[in-house]
């Protein structure tokens, strides 16, 4: 046996760590005395500089759902990028805009078409242009110049739905297609005089397997749509008879737009 190992004496002493805090390599701080490692981020004071930058990444609570927008906060996909905006026209495939009736035109929106087996329009995407294409657009001595249609940027979705079946309901379906778009969906109706647009939702309420609505779907059966609520957001009603402009009115009846059929362009 090693004389070495034979003199020392074995005691019931846990181990010491400090060999480990001692070895340990300290986190990055601007301060002059590196912090205590295993120190919670709850007790050290904010840094100034790269320090405070780091500790407050590594104590930030993970989401994993994506945020709301709050019922005063205003989606950005309905923030106008120049807001002195009033006057907008479509020179497919995009939707140009300007301050004035007669001031220089911008191209703001790009929209794309696809179309059904029997060459019917089934879905019309659009988007948001960015700067750097509006900017090109509108500096480009072609009217036609190149951009490219970018699926990801969607930020609205209609679909034709009877371009597929002749008895599906509704005509024609507007969805979103980011988390802060419009919620549920927008349905077009439409009447002897007006085109309607109404925004249909589905309120967690107005489940009918909660208990609540138990005991109504017992007597009543299930209907769908009594678990919907419809807004109306928008109509569309003609000037006059055979014209083919058109006043947009809020939900409140009140004229918020008018269109005009320019033949000219």
């Amino acid at each position: 046996m090693d004389p070495i190992i034979a003199d020392q004496e074995f005691t019931e002493e846990s181990p010491s760590y400090d060999h480990c805090l001692a070895e340990s390599v300290p986190i990055a701080t601007s301060s002059s005395s590196p912090s205590d490692p295993w120190r919670p981020f709850a007790n050290t004071p904010p840094l100034q500089g790269p320090g405070n930058t780091l500790e407050r990444v590594f104590s930030a609570p993970a989401r994993d759902i994506k945020e709301q927008p709050g019922p005063e906060e205003i989606p950005p996909e309905y923030t106008r990028q120049d807001p002195n905006d009033n006057h907008y026209a479509l020179r497919a495939p995009f939707i140009l805009s300007a301050a004035t009736a007669t001031g220089p035109l911008v191209p703001r929106f790009h929209l794309s078409q696809l179309r059904s087996g029997t060459n019917q329009p089934y879905k019309l995407s659009m988007r948001r242009l960015t700067t750097n294409e509006s900017r090109r657009l509108s500096l480009s001595e072609s009217s036609a110049a190149k951009i490219d249609y970018d699926d990801d940027l969607t930020v609205y979705l209609i679909a034709n739905t009877h371009a597929l079946a002749a008895w599906a309901s509704p005509d024609i379906e507007i969805k979103g297609c980011k988390a802060r778009t419009l919620q549920g969906s927008v349905e077009l109706k439409r009447t002897a005089t007006a085109y309607q647009f109404w925004h249909v939702t589905k309120p967690f309420a107005n489940d009918m397997l909660r208990p609540e609505n138990e005991r109504r779907l017992a007597k009543y059966g299930y209907h769908a749509d009594e678990e919907l609520n419809r807004e109306l957001l928008f109509a569309a009603e003609s000037v006059a008879l055979l014209s083919k402009d058109r006043w947009w009115k809020d939900g409140d009846g009140v004229c918020v737009a008018e269109e005009t059929k320019v033949t000219n362009q």
